[in-house]
């Protein structure tokens, strides 16, 4: 059985997200949902009905340990299951690090692929308006550091169920890096199998490109439509994935345009923007027209105070005085 295509739906990005289960879930039997308050829905919706459809027996809640819970499903997928865990904040999958990185990464290397671990793990990030330190935290780069999971942070609610539904089909785990400020964001989406996690082209321009991931996206869309107002033509790549990289749609723009900023909600110390930035030189090197730059985010807990919280982010203004500042660069 499959997912015909059929026309676009509007609808928020945690609803694409429950809706890609749903269609997933319908067609595998195998699928299983686990974490806190799953049955309803709570916090942002994003499972919202599926223990009416599936019963919970598939859509069960959990104790409040996310270590517990993580080893729960590395043992269910181990046994045939599929799982999908739920962790709403960044903050807390710390506690379910060590099933996730020692065992679940690294379950298929050392058993010589005698055993795979087709777990999803689905994890909230970044800022929602006060959370405070412990709530608004971005992981991307310390998942995406470690060897044998995929890393996805999708941008919208199209890229949310195409991610989702990629997932769902993969034989090894996948963290699905979702971002808090995007879950009412609302798109028109369509319903399809799942294809792929490439890096997508959202913009076209000839003057500069900015690469970036999630919410980093519409923020770099919103800064290349002001620039396009003084005439500056902003290239758009967003990533989708940061593990595995789409290396040939990095190389592809760079060589396009020359000039590179790397837009990244994690701080810049040993960040996903320096690793981004140092995939760009690598691969067009001899075609860079000025140094590639760096926007992310300040390497600080994230402050209660929303006036506060705003500093710590990158912002359209960030990414409009970097793409100006590579434009106005010259070794003379």
């Amino acid at each position: 059985m499959t997912i015909e295509s059929e026309s676009a739906a509007e609808m928020t990005f945690a609803e694409a997200i429950c809706e890609a289960q749903r269609d997933a879930m319908a067609i595998d039997e195998s699928i299983i949902l686990l974490g806190q308050d799953i049955e309803s829905g709570f916090p942002f919706g994003a499972t919202r009905g599926l223990a009416q459809d599936f019963g919970t027996d598939r859509v069960m809640n959990t104790p409040i340990s996310e270590a517990a819970t993580m080893g729960c499903a590395v043992g269910a997928a181990m046994s045939g299951l599929r799982p999908v865990v739920e962790v709403d904040f960044a903050g807390f999958l710390y506690l379910g690090l060590d099933q996730l990185l020692n065992n679940a990464a690294k379950i298929r290397y050392m058993s010589a692929g005698q055993m795979r671990v087709p777990l999803v793990v689905r994890v909230g990030q970044g800022p929602l308006g006060s959370f405070a330190a412990q709530h608004s935290q971005s992981l991307h780069a310390a998942l995406a550091a470690c060897p044998g999971i995929a890393v996805l942070a999708p941008s919208d609610a199209q890229s949310a169920y195409e991610c989702m539904r990629w997932a769902l089909t993969q034989g090894d785990p996948v963290v699905v890096c979702e971002d808090l400020r995007l879950y009412r964001v609302k798109a028109h989406v369509t319903r399809s199998d799942a294809s792929g996690v490439g890096a997508r082209r959202v913009r076209h321009g000839e003057d500069a490109t900015v690469l970036c991931y999630g919410a980093g996206t519409q923020i770099a869309l919103q800064a290349a439509e002001q620039l396009s107002e003084g005439g500056i033509s902003v290239d758009v790549l967003d990533l989708v994935s940061l593990s595995p990289l789409d290396i040939e749609a990095i190389a592809d723009t760079c060589r396009r345009t020359g000039r590179i900023v790397c837009l990244a909600d994690d701080g810049l110390d040993f960040g996903v923007a320096p690793t981004l930035a140092t995939t760009a030189t690598t691969e067009a090197w001899d075609v860079l027209r000025s140094p590639v730059l760096q926007v992310g985010a300040r390497s600080i807990p994230v402050p209660y105070a929303k006036a506060l919280e705003e500093l710590v982010y990158p912002s359209v203004e960030s990414v409009v005085t970097a793409v100006r500042a590579c434009l106005d660069w010259s070794c003379d």
